[in-house]
C-alpha cells in the first residue's frame, strides 16, 4: 500500500474519531451537570433583555455578539421547553459541528483526509478545546470565526477570489466582536496577508487596504465601550503577571496549558516539525509553503503581541485567550502532515505529533476528571440552597451579583447595596428579579435576623468575617462558605473580578 493510501486511511479513522468525540460532548456528565464559573455570568446576562445586554457587555471586558446569540439561543430553546443552561451548552457545541464539516469537505477537498481528519480530532482532543465546546462561553465561536478568517485567506493566496476577499472582511468583523484576542489574531492574518501581498502581488494592496478598513469602519459603533473596558481594565485582579513560565505555557498551549515542562517538549517538538517540513518542502510550491507557515505566524503573533500588550498596558492575558489562534496552528500542522513527501520524514513527523496528541488525550481526560470533581461539589453547594427552602444565599462583593443574578428568582438571597453592577443600575435589576439588598457592614443584621436558616456567602476572596465560617469551596477565586455561628460581622475592601 503506497503511503497516500495509508494517509487516507489514518485520516478516516480520525474523522470518525472526531464524530464520536461529537456525540460524547453531548452525553457527558460535563454537558449535563457541571456548571464553570464563567457560566454564572452567561446565565445571567442572557436573562436580560437585548438593550441591557449591550449595555453589561460594554462594562465588562468581552464584545457583546456571544451574549446575543446567546439570548437567541435561550429563547429558541425556551419554545420547545429546553432550560436555558442546554440551550447555551448546544451554542457552544454548534461551531464544532460547522468545524467538523468545513474538515471533511474543503479541507479534505483541498489537502486530503489525513490533514481533514487530524485537524477535526486535535480541535476535539488537544489543549482545552474539548472543555471550551461544552463551557457556555464566546470561545468556540471565536475559534470558527478565526478559523473561517484563515481558510480565506489561503483562498486568497491561492485564487484571488474576491469572494474570499468578502469572506475575510465579514469574519474578521465577527471575530472582533466575539473576543478581542480572536481579533488579535485576524490582526495577524492581515500582516501575513499583507507581507505576501508586498512580495508576490502588490496590484493587491487596494484591496487589503479596503478589507482592513471596512473591519475597522464597522467597528466604530463599539469603540466607546472599548474605551471603557480599557479604562477599568487597571482595576482588574484575578490574571496573573507575565513571566518566563507564561510565555513557555503559551508555546506550550497546542498542547496543554499551566504545565512548563510539556511546555518545553511541545516547543521542542514544534520546533523539530516545521524544520523536517522546511528541508522536505524545498523546490515545492512557493505559495503552499507560505500557507502552511503561516499558521504557525499567527499562533507566535498572537503570543508575542499578547505578551507585549501585557507588559506595556496591564496583565491581560489569559492563556485560554490562545484557544482561535491555536486552532490556526492545529489547522496548519494538519496541512504540513498531509504535504510531506519523505517518507522517512513522514514517519519522524508523525511521531513528533503523535507524542502530542498522548500527551493532549491524557491530559484532556485528567482536565475533564478534575472539572467534574469541582464542579460536583459545587453543585452541591448551590443545590443545597436553591432546593432548600431553610436556606438564604448572602452576596457581599459586588462584583459577583451579575454572576449570580440567575439565582435571584430561585433562592432567597441577598446582595449588598450598590448604584450599579456593570453599567445596570440596581433599581432596573430589582424590576427584573426578586432579591433583597442589605447596605455594606449591616450583614450581622442579615445574619442575626436569619439564625434559623442554613446561611451561605458568594463572595470574592474570603469574607473578613467575625462570624464563624466554614469554607466550603473555591473556584478562580470566588469563594463559597457556610455561616457557623452569628456575631458581628465586617465586609472586606473588594477588588473588581473578571474570569473570562
Amino acid at each position: 500500500m503506497e503511503i497516500t493510501s495509508k494517509k487516507d486511511i489514518i485520516g478516516i479513522i480520525f474523522l470518525a474519531l472526531s464524530v464520536i468525540m461529537l456525540g460524547y460532548m453531548f452525553i457527558t456528565p460535563l454537558n449535563h451537570y457541571i456548571m464553570h464559573i464563567d457560566e454564572y455570568f452567561t446565565m445571567s446576562i442572557t436573562t436580560l433583555p437585548l438593550g441591557d445586554i449591550v449595555n453589561v457587555a460594554s462594562w465588562y471586558v468581552h464584545p457583546p455578539l456571544y451574549y446575543i446569540l446567546g439570548k437567541v439561543a435561550v429563547t429558541i430553546g425556551a419554545t420547545i421547553g429546553m432550560d436555558s443552561l442546554h440551550s447555551l451548552r448546544i451554542l457552544s457545541i454548534i461551531p464544532y459541528i460547522i468545524i467538523l464539516v468545513i474538515s471533511a469537505t474543503k479541507i479534505r477537498k483541498e489537502y486530503g483526509l489525513l490533514s481533514a481528519g487530524l485537524f477535526a480530532f486535535s480541535l476535539a482532543v488537544m489543549s482545552e478545546f474539548f472543555a471550551h465546546f461544552l463551557i457556555a462561553s464566546m470561545y468556540s465561536w471565536a475559534i470558527l470565526f478565526l478559523l473561517i478568517v484563515f481558510i480565506s485567506f489561503t483562498e486568497i493566496i491561492k485564487t484571488n477570489d474576491k469572494k474570499a476577499w468578502i469572506i475575510l472582511t465579514v469574519f474578521t468583523i465577527l471575530c472582533i466582536y466575539t473576543h478581542y484576542f480572536a481579533a488579535i489574531s485576524a490582526a495577524c492574518i492581515y500582516l501575513i496577508l499583507l507581507a505576501y501581498i508586498m512580495k508576490f502581488e502588490k496590484d493587491e494592496l487596494e484591496r487589503w487596504a479596503m478589507s482592513i478598513g471596512a473591519a475597522l469602519i464597522l467597528f466604530i459603533p463599539w469603540t466607546l465601550p472599548l474605551i471603557n473596558q480599557m479604562s477599568q481594565a487597571h482595576a482588574i485582579s484575578g490574571i496573573a503577571q507575565i513571566n518566563l513560565n507564561t510565555f513557555i505555557n503559551a508555546l506550550g498551549y497546542i498542547a496543554y496549558a499551566n504545565d512548563v515542562i510539556i511546555g518545553l517538549i511541545a516547543t521542542v517538538v514544534l520546533i523539530a516539525f516545521l524544520y523536517i517540513y522546511i528541508k522536505d518542502s524545498k523546490g515545492s510550491d512557493e505559495k503552499e509553503r507560505f500557507i502552511a507557515l503561516s499558521g504557525a505566524g499567527v499562533y507566535l503573533g498572537t503570543i508575542i503581541l499578547s505578551i507585549l500588550i501585557s507588559v506595556v498596558f496591564k496583565s491581560v492575558f489569559m492563556l485560554k485567550y490562545l484557544l482561535p489562534a491555536t486552532a490556526v496552528m492545529w489547522l496548519a500542522i494538519s496541512i504540513v502532515l498531509g504535504r510531506i513527501k519523505n517518507r522517512k520524514m513522514f514517519m519522524i513527523s508523525a511521531a513528533l505529533i503523535a507524542v502530542l496528541l498522548i500527551v493532549g488525550i491524557a491530559t484532556t481526560f485528567a482536565t475533564n476528571d478534575e472539572m467534574y470533581k469541582n464542579g460536583v461539589q459545587q453543585k452541591q453547594i448551590l443545590d443545597n440552597i436553591t432546593n432548600n427552602p431553610n436556606s438564604m444565599l448572602i452576596i457581599p462583593s459586588q462584583n459577583i451579583i451579575m454572576y449570580f443574578l440567575d439565582y435571584a428568582d430561585h433562592s432567597d438571597i441577598y446582595f449588598i447595596n450598590v448604584d450599579h453592577v456593570f453599567g445596570e443600575n440596581m433599581d432596573r435589576l430589582h424590576k427584573l428579579y426578586d432579591f433583597n439588598t442589605f447596605n455594606g457592614n449591616d450583614i450581622d443584621k442579615v445574619i442575626a435576623n436569619n439564625t434559623q436558616k442554613n446561611i451561605y456567602i458568594i463572595s470574592w476572596g474570603d469574607p473578613v468575617l467575625n462570624t464563624s465560617t466554614e469554607k466550603l469551596d473555591t473556584q478562580a477565586g470566588i469563594v463559597f462558605s457556610k455561616v457557623k455561628s452569628t456575631n458581628t460581622t465586617t465586609i472586606p475592601e473588594e477588588e473588581t473580578y473578571y474570569e473570562e
